[in-house]
């Protein structure tokens, strides 16, 4: 997805353009702009995962289409060491957030090198039972990496529109092989689930599902 050369092209792209914003909104709005358009110029979008799986390794991509090009905007990582983690690409620099689910059970989630809560005590991988919900991921929009399918294990792609930073979601979980996730997990206020894969290549298995925008929900 190519990012705007223009702020009103960038708020068009946020289907921001049709209503009138309040000065201070306006403010916020083109401070991050300005920034995003820094990191995007100043990322090299062929740098991320140029390489296939390591032996044990398996990488699931989530990437926007759009037109020919296909854009990366959250991987979830199976480490041959059996930790799961949760990638998501948000241009160069120290942000990096992530969510990581280590094989003896800590659950946390990092940004700018610190957890951004409070590491969780789970189940461990070589035990696991059930079900465990790594995250429900919002922000995604303008893609800030290319996605280069040959270095990953499967790619779900998604169009445009539905992914959005004011709408749509990504839902990772962990599951039991031949468990499904747990109901509650599934649940987003406004939002329902249009999309939805389960990877088995490793035990536990991995859940993605797309949630989007619910018109009937938000009338």
């Amino acid at each position: 997805m190519h990012f705007p050369d223009t702020f009103e092209a960038y708020l068009k792209q946020q289907q921001l353009d049709a209503q009138r914003l309040a000065e201070e909104v306006e403010v916020i709005l083109r401070r991050d702009y300005e920034r995003r358009k820094s990191a995007v110029l100043a990322h090299d979008v062929r740098s991320m995962f140029r390489t296939p799986c390591a032996a044990g390794e398996y990488r699931y991509a989530v990437a926007i289409e759009d037109g020919a090009d296909l854009w990366l905007t959250l991987v979830a990582k199976r480490s041959p060491g059996g930790h799961y983690y949760i990638l998501i690409p948000r241009g160069s620099g120290r942000w990096n957030p992530h969510a990581s689910y280590h094989h003896d059970g800590r659950y946390h989630h990092k940004s700018h090198g610190l957890k951004v809560a409070a590491v969780q005590k789970r189940q461990p991988v070589d035990q696991f039972t059930g079900t465990e919900h790594l995250g429900s991921f919002y922000g995604h929009g303008a893609g800030m990496a290319i996605c280069d399918p040959a270095a990953f294990t499967s790619v779900l792609r998604i169009p445009t529109g539905i992914l959005e930073p004011m709408r749509g979601c990504v839902l990772v979980d962990l599951i039991e092989p031949g468990a499904a996730p747990a109901a509650h997990h599934r649940s987003v206020p406004g939002l329902r689930i249009v999309k939805e894969e389960t990877y088995r290549d490793s035990s536990p298995w991995v859940v993605i599902a797309i949630a989007a925008q619910d018109a009937e929900l938000n009338r």
